[in-house]
């Protein structure tokens, strides 16, 4: 059987006329590139290359060989560039998505496959999906969504957990009381629009309370951040997407009587992606 490797490894010494050169191209050793070449010759039976005092040169039986394998091998080698060449991804983020989260994904994704540029695009959840569709863009990182949002093509990679809670600012009135069991007024809860997961869990815990006096306004999420910066309301939203509002002490987390489903959060990507290893690219990612 024809080694192709060995006359690839061959086409390159002739080229450079140097093993040492040539040795760098292919990534391998010099005593390696040595051994590579008398492999060929033994083969062959025949030298193909003599020792000048400037190098290496092919001898003429040598000059034969590389005449007749050259564009062969030429051929080979830009089919395997082509393969190696950047390929670009383009990842749709949801617009509330925590920095340090997705950065950590784009780095591993870098990681795992070194010759992946990533273009971000970010816009709100039935934006993304719909680009997605049209393969707009290549991949989506959000919390998981309800599924009539998205056709059977639109698959998902779950990467971990959100966790929805209610909040409110580090003035406000409501921190010490459960505004779940306290029913004495009419509250108003602050949450994503209404085709949200975070909304449906909103709308689940209070008709499985039974809690009459609780009404829902949604809005977008930079509204709610606005208004919580400015008046006393509660939200109901993903602590991830507040986790540095809690850190530096301007959000607060209510105590309240009721365990909040946790969310998945991951990668969705359209199946008849023209990329067809997409879902094998966020397979490693943790």
């Amino acid at each position: 059987m024809v080694n192709l490797e060995l006359y690839r490894i061959f086409k390159i010494v002739a080229d450079e006329e140097n093993l040492t050169r040539a040795s760098k191209i292919l990534n391998i050793s010099q005593p390696a590139v040595t051994k590579h070449i008398h492999n060929l010759e033994d083969e062959l039976g025949i030298k193909l290359f003599d020792r000048t005092k400037y190098g290496i040169v092919l001898t003429p039986d040598g000059k034969k060989i590389y005449d007749q394998v050259k564009e062969a091998i030429q051929i080979l080698i830009s089919v395997e560039s082509n393969l190696k060449q950047i390929e670009i991804l383009n990842l749709g983020i949801h617009t509330n998505m925590p920095k340090e989260l997705y950065r950590n994904i784009i780095t591993q994704l870098k990681s795992n496959k070194s010759n992946i540029e990533v273009n971000i695009e970010k816009a709100p959840t039935e934006d993304m999906l719909s680009m997605l569709e049209k393969q707009k863009i290549d991949a989506y990182l959000s919390k998981r969504q309800p599924d009539n949002l998205h056709s059977e093509a639109i698959k998902f990679i779950r990467l971990g957990f959100f966790h929805d809670n209610f909040f409110v600012n580090s003035n406000s009135k409501y921190l010490n009381t459960d505004i779940l069991k306290d029913d004495k007024e009419p509250i108003t809860v602050y949450t994503l629009r209404n085709i949200s997961s975070t909304s449906k869990n909103l709308e689940n815990i209070l008709k499985e309370k039974n809690i009459k006096n609780i009404n829902i306004k949604n809005v977008t999420f930079n509204t709610i951040i606005e208004e919580m910066q400015n008046s006393d309301i509660i939200a109901y939203i993903t602590e991830e997407y507040v986790q540095e509002e809690l850190e530096n002490g301007k959000l607060k987390k209510l105590d309240v009587d009721v365990q909040s489903p946790d969310i998945e959060y991951g990668i969705y990507y359209n199946s008849n992606n023209k990329l067809k290893n997409i879902k094998k690219i966020f397979d490693s990612i943790k």
